[in-house]
């Protein structure tokens, strides 16, 4: 996950990226940062949020509202159900990085998302012999670990939700 968000946000819990405009932006409160989302989406702007750009979209499904996905633990949270099941469906993690990313796990612009994120995570990419370089060949050898999720204050002001999405497909 870590690797998701460096790639994703840079690790910034604020970073929003208008998918509609292309426009990114670096609010510098979450005040500041709520405040500018909501205005997106109430224009029916598609917004990538916070430490691993959950998209605006998926926030009905996920029981989020705009300013509780800026929370760096919800965020998280989000992130970590929307990847799994990509890849409850695909059985792979290169497949469910690429749906996490463009919504489905098909395609070259994921396969390139999924190696971008292996890199970040300083996995090597083995090169096929007598052809070209493979960036999306590396597979996943271990499925992924089900997280334990805590509360601490000292890194949110918000407590997690228990529950899960209740069977709710979510869209990227």
């Amino acid at each position: 996950m870590a690797a998701l968000v460096q790639q994703e946000s840079g690790g910034n819990p604020l970073a929003l990226h208008d998918n509609t405009t292309g426009r990114t932006y670096q609010p510098q409160s979450a005040q500041a940062a709520a405040a500018l989302l909501r205005g997106l989406i109430g224009r029916g702007h598609s917004v990538d949020i916070g430490l691993a750009q959950v998209n605006s979209r998926n926030l009905p499904l996920l029981g989020l509202d705009p300013a509780a996905a800026l929370d760096p633990c919800e965020n998280l949270r989000a992130a970590q159900k929307i990847l799994l099941q990509a890849w409850q469906r695909s059985g792979s993690l290169a497949a469910a990085l690429a749906a996490y990313n463009t919504g489905t796990s098909a395609g070259r612009r994921g396969a390139a998302y999924a190696a971008a994120v292996y890199s970040r995570a300083g996995a090597a990419v083995p090169p096929i012999e007598n052809g070209r370089m493979a960036k999306w060949a590396v597979g996943a050898s271990l499925p992924p670990v089900r997280p334990i999720i805590i509360w601490t204050p000292q890194a949110s002001p918000l407590k997690p939700n228990a529950g899960d999405l209740g069977g709710r497909s979510l869209q990227r």
